[in-house]
Order: structure tokens, then C-alpha cells, then sequence
């Protein structure tokens, strides 16, 4: 499937499931690089239910890993996490447009965009706000590994 062809959520993300390498770049409002590390994301679908493991590798840290747990509602994904507030629904069959909150954090809100080039190469962008003010801008670049598939957890 081409990212271009438009798409239910559901097939979208059945089309992109596996593992994902890429980086992370964290940016000021004004555009200087305040962080970059590499990363690994592992996705998977079962049903109506979607897992995914976020694995932050930062130099000179161990390796920082979370795991999201969404369900399909309607036309959105929503994830099972109390602590965490947001919503994720698909455009034009290509882009993911998922703002969200932590509740811990409720100042601070995060409106991510996820652009399926194709099937094995996406960039995602988040803009990060604090009190209704642009705090900074994460640029995240990520390839499939081909053959590669995401451990099972629950």
C-alpha cells in the first residue's frame, strides 16, 4: 500500500506495524538543536487493539523505553494510559495528527504530526507548547527495518 492511496486509521497503521529506527532532534522555538539521539520504535496490531514501544537512546544513558497501549474508537485511536490525554486521527490517508497532554503536566500541551512518506520511511514533527507558548520543536526521522518484527508484550 502507498502512503499516498487514502485509508481508514486502521489500515494506515496495519500497513506501517514493525520496527523503525531513526533519530530524534530537539529544537528551540528560534531553531537551535538543544538535543539529537537515536531511537527505536516497535509497532504492532492485534485486533482493534494497538501496542507500541518507544525505545530513546541517548548517549551516555541507558536506554529509556515506553509502552503505549491505544484501541480503535470510531474514526480515532485512543490510547489506554490515564496520564495521558490525547486523541489520534488520520488525514488524507497519509497524516497522523495526534495532540496530547500528560495529566501530570497539564501546562504543557504536544501536537504531533506524522507524515507517512511511504510504507517504510516517515518523518514525524512535534510542537510543544507550555502555557499557550511554543516551548520548542522535536523533528524525528525513522526507517522500517526491513524483515524486522516488534516483540510481543501486553
Amino acid at each position: 500500500m502507498s502512503a499516498a492511496v487514502p485509508c481508514g486509521l486502521r489500515e494506515r497503521l496495519a500497513a506501517v506495524t514493525g520496527v523503525w529506527e531513526g533519530s530524534y532532534t530537539h529544537l528551540s522555538p528560534a531553531g537551535e538543536v538543544r538535543d539529537t539521539y537515536a531511537s527505536r520504535q516497535e509497532t504492532r496490531l492485534e485486533g482493534d487493539r494497538w501496542y507500541e514501544r518507544i525505545v530513546y537512546r541517548r548517549p551516555g544513558h541507558d536506554p529509556e523505553v515506553l509502552d503505549f497501549r491505544a484501541r480503535f474508537e470510531g474514526g480515532e485511536l485512543r490510547f489506554d494510559d490515564p496520564s495521558f490525554e490525547e486523541r489520534a486521527v488520520l488525514v488524507e490517508g497519509r497524516f497522523l495528527v495526534f495532540p496530547y497532554r500528560w495529566t501530570a503536566d497539564p501546562g504543557t500541551e504536544v501536537v504531533e504530526l506524522i507524515t507517512f512518506v511511504d510504507d517504510d520511511y516517515k518523518a514525524r514533527l512535534w510542537q510543544r507548547f507550555r502555557d499557550g507558548r511554543l516551548e520548542g520543536v522535536t523533528v524525528i526521522e525513522e526507517r522500517r527495518v526491513p524483515g524486522a518484527t516488534a516483540e510481543v508484550w501486553h
